[in-house]
């Protein structure tokens, strides 16, 4: 007797399915994982972090990754303060009068976990010239309400984004080695800011205090306990700046901008925002390809280096575009636009074999005359380079509300108006 076989369609029904089930499966595992991260934010505020069934390094890792998240997309700053007690007879725990110090001292946004039973962390949206008198502060709260802490048993490290790095452990790492520069005299220290192209560190100046994290390798420490200080820099270096020109990425270009413009400001300094575009490189991707187009980019970006002070911030914009922000009145951005524009117009750049030239149009805008912060500079700016191009104007002009107030603004995302 003979069974008949099933058919195609029947076939094709088992597939589906088959095919239900591994989708629904990873739905709700979808679904799971993003419930179970809402669960430790909305918790982790109140519970020791083993009562709620989790890691102090789980919630740790959430906590950083919500700030991460939010101040790269806002283009904003904050502090990853370590607090560590060194009173034996005070716990770290969420349910402890230590944090509920912490956490009455800090603002409402702020927020405050445990990392060990001796260090707490706090995460607050700063300036890193601010972050220091914030904790400073903080630290004064909790010796004025807990009168057993003795002088110098409150001690913290702060590390401050996108400055010491752009991941969760560079930053506790940081934070680790600015746990190492306190003394007794000195309750609050934070490394400073080096320039990733600064000369590399001596080994004992980048290694950091040991953690009891069990998960090490996730908060960015080696077997031995130790930071892996070249792969560190390396990785801060990679995650800056854009590969092809040397130069601040696109994406990184707010952070660091926004930070030297707010110094700018604060020493009543002068500013000059240059929104500069590179001219026909269409045409040269199209009749020299495109390796030669990133070798001609490649070149501008050096002779922008070369005709520029160190401290002058230099970033990646669009595919074929720069930002400069330097600190110029606007007679001295006069005169730097007009250097860069001659710089590259008269240079040779070598392209694969093949000597090519160009030409750049700047868009020029200043603070105080064209605006308040950077929001306001890089609008303005931007509105000469479009007016310009609009127009086939190959030069460098600076921002005319007679002129360029008409075009249509094309503000950059990540530059929002961060100071009035």
């Amino acid at each position: 007797m003979q069974f008949p076989l099933p058919t195609i369609a029947a076939q094709f029904d088992v597939i589906g399915v088959l095919a239900t089930v591994v989708v629904s499966f990873l739905a709700i595992t979808l679904v799971s994982s993003y419930y179970r991260f809402q669960h430790i934010v909305q918790v982790a505020e109140d519970t020791q972090p083993e009562e709620m069934g989790a890691a102090p390094e789980e919630v740790l890792r959430v906590q950083l990754a919500r700030y991460l998240a939010r101040c790269a997309r806002q283009g904003s700053s904050f502090s990853v303060a370590l607090v560590r007690c060194g009173h034996p007879q005070v716990p770290v725990r969420m349910d402890a009068p230590f944090m509920a110090a912490i956490r009455h001292a800090a603002r409402r946004d702020d927020t405050a976990c445990v990392l060990d039973d001796r260090t707490a962390v706090l995460l607050a949206e700063s300036e890193p010239e601010d972050a220091v008198n914030i904790l400073e502060r903080i630290a004064g709260a909790l010796r004025g309400a807990l009168p057993e802490l003795l002088p110098g048993q409150v001690r913290v490290g702060i590390a401050s984004y996108p400055g010491h790095g752009l991941s969760g452990r560079d930053l506790l790492a940081v934070a680790h080695q600015g746990l190492d520069m306190t003394s007794g005299g000195k309750s609050v220290a934070m490394p400073a800011i080096v320039d990733v192209d600064a000369e590399e560190p001596a080994q004992d100046e980048v290694l950091p205090a040991e953690t009891e994290s069990e998960d090490q390798e996730e908060m960015g420490f080696d077997d031995d306990g130790d930071q892996a200080a070249t792969s560190w820099r390396e990785r801060r270096r990679s995650s800056m700046l854009d590969p092809l020109t040397g130069v601040l990425k696109p994406s990184a270009i707010s952070p660091f901008m926004q930070r030297l413009m707010s110094d700018l400001r604060r020493q009543k300094k002068p500013a000059a925002l240059f929104c500069i575009g590179v001219n026909n490189m269409d045409y040269i991707t199209r009749f020299h390809g495109q390796d030669a187009a990133d070798s001609l980019l490649k070149g501008i970006s050096r002779i922008l280096q070369e005709s520029l002070r160190a401290e002058d911030l230099i970033g990646r914009h669009e595919k074929y575009a720069f930002l400069v922000l330097a600190s110029a009145s606007l007679d001295e951005a006069a005169v730097i636009g007009k250097r860069i524009s001659t710089h590259v117009q008269q240079a040779g750049i070598d392209c694969g074999g093949k000597v090519l030239k160009t030409t750049i149009t700047l868009g020029v805008a200043t603070y105080p005359e064209h605006g308040r912060n950077l929001h306001h500079l890089y609008t303005a700016g931007q509105r000469v380079l479009d007016h310009s191009r609009s127009n086939d104007i190959r030069a460098y002009a600076v921002y005319d509300p007679e002129i360029h107030a008409k075009v249509p603004s094309k503000p950059m995302k990540s530059i929002k108006s961060i100071q009035a």
